[in-house]
Parts: structure tokens; sequence; C-alpha cells
């Protein structure tokens, strides 16, 4: 399946860390599914930054850190699209942040720390791992619960890794 062009167009290729893409089919509550996101993110404490809504289309960016967080490789950032239409939909979540703040901060403090900034790192992936599989988790049990056992989801797949 070719990958559609429009999710490239908000997230210059410098600022991506990874996309993950899945297919929605037989989705009728689009919109429900979409404020079911929103709601998630917010509740993990990662603040609205950016939010777009066309007619099949809908995108919703999501940042959470701050400068203590740069120092430790600790920012987090996630962009979810969704576009498609008549149920069938193609949906990304972008992750951005964690990659280009886990490697400079974590050399820097492996560095001056004699290895724990190696550790950080470490730690700092694993939760951007943790974040990507709960996210899918929750969208799968989003769209049994509003599909009515008829939606179905692709299995996430790697588009983008920088």
């Amino acid at each position: 399946m070719t990958k559609p062009k429009v999710f490239y167009r908000h997230l210059p290729q410098h600022d991506v860390m990874k996309q993950v893409h899945v297919s929605l089919h037989n989705v009728e509550q689009i919109n429900e599914l979409y404020d079911l996101i929103k709601k998630y993110l917010q509740n993990l404490k990662l603040e609205i930054i950016h939010e777009e809504k066309y007619e099949n289309f809908w995108s919703i960016k999501a940042y959470k850190g701050g400068p203590g967080s740069m120092i430790i490789g600790n920012i987090r950032e996630a962009e979810v699209m969704i576009s498609g239409s008549s149920g069938n939909y193609d949906l990304i979540l972008s992750t951005g942040a964690w990659g280009r703040n886990i490697l400079i901060p974590g050399a820097i403090a492996s560095i001056a720390t004699l290895g724990v900034g190696a550790a950080v790192g470490g730690i700092s992936a694993y939760r951007a791992h943790t974040f990507e599989k709960d996210f899918w988790e929750y969208v799968n049990n989003m769209i049994s619960n509003i599909g009515k056992g008829k939606a179905t989801i692709s299995e996430p797949e790697t588009v983008t890794e920088l």
C-alpha cells in the first residue's frame, strides 16, 4: 500500500524521529476516535500545541518538556494525523523529540558523569518505546469499542525512522 504524502507536509524531515502508520477500516466514528486520542494525550500531561481539522484530515501535535528536560533528553513530542474517508483511514503517529534529544544530551551527560548519561539515554528510549506501545494498545481498544466489532486496524508499520 502506498503511503499518503499528506502526512509529511507538517513535519520537516529533520524534526522527525519516527513515523508509524496503521490503516483503519470500517471506522464510522472517526471524530470520536480523534477526540479520544486528544484526551489520551492530555491525560498523559502532554500540552496540545497545534490542532487542525479539515474534511477527511485531522492532526494534533502535543508536547511535554522544559529546559531541565532538554538536558536529560526527556522531552516528549507526538503528532497524530488521520486522513481518509468513507470509514477507511490512515493514522500516523509521529514521535520527534525523543531521538533528537536523547543522543546529544546522553553523550554529554556520559562524559560529564562517567557513563550515567548512557543510562539516561536508555531510560528515555525505553519511555519512547513504552509510549508507542501503550498508544497503539489504546487505539486498538478504542477501535474495538467505537467500531462495535466491525472496525479493524492493521499492525503498526514504521514509515520513517531517523
